[in-house]
């Protein structure tokens, strides 16, 4: 009683095409994972939030963070977490031992005695109400407008492209490296 099936074509062609749909499903899953991981440990989407980055970013942009791997610099934007807010984005104005001052009488910030140029900052000037927040540190304030703020070893100072519209640094004071989820690489 046996059965004798000789291999047609069709039958040759199907397994054919069972091998290509098996290295097509492969080769899917493997990209996936590949995409998984790189979102999971290397960059991450992030949406901005809020008008403290305009004109760099409006509300509602896309953009990918760097998560690992990252040297920074002034000028760098930079994403993180405080203790009592969502993911916030700003600039890097300040490193470790930098002395950090606001001069009243110029209206503008200043580095290590030398006055920081920002093209990329929304206003030219100050308003009045600019260090009078609710949300004000006041030794904060108190310290940028005297002696400034010297920049700890495990810190940053940042603040918003958007100064007069921006919780930043000149409220809270300097933000630790810990706190940092990445570096700003792109927007899409």
């Amino acid at each position: 009683f046996g059965y004798n099936m000789e291999t047609t074509p069709y039958t040759k062609k199907s397994t054919k095409a069972i091998k290509i749909i098996n290295i097509i499903l492969s080769i899917t899953v493997v990209i996936l994972l590949l995409i998984l991981l790189t979102l999971l440990f290397i960059v991450s989407p992030k949406i901005v939030n809020g008008i403290s980055m305009e004109n760099t970013f409006q509300n509602g942009d896309h953009i990918f963070v760097l998560k690992i791997g990252y040297k920074y610099t002034y000028g760098d934007i930079v994403v993180f977490e405080r203790e009592d807010d969502k993911a916030l984005i700003k600039r890097i104005i300040g490193l470790p031992g930098d002395v950090i001052k606001f001069d009243t009488a110029k209206n503008c910030w200043i580095r290590n005695d030398e006055i920081l140029q920002e093209d990329y900052t929304k206003e030219l000037s100050y308003n009045s109400n600019y260090f009078s927040s609710t949300s004000q540190n006041l030794d904060v304030h108190t310290l940028l407008i005297t002696t400034g703020i010297t920049v700890g070893e495990d810190e940053l100072f940042v603040l918003g492209d958007n100064r007069n519209n921006s919780k930043d640094s000149h409220c809270y004071g300097c933000i630790k490296k810990d706190m940092l989820i990445g570096k700003y690489v792109f927007k899409y």
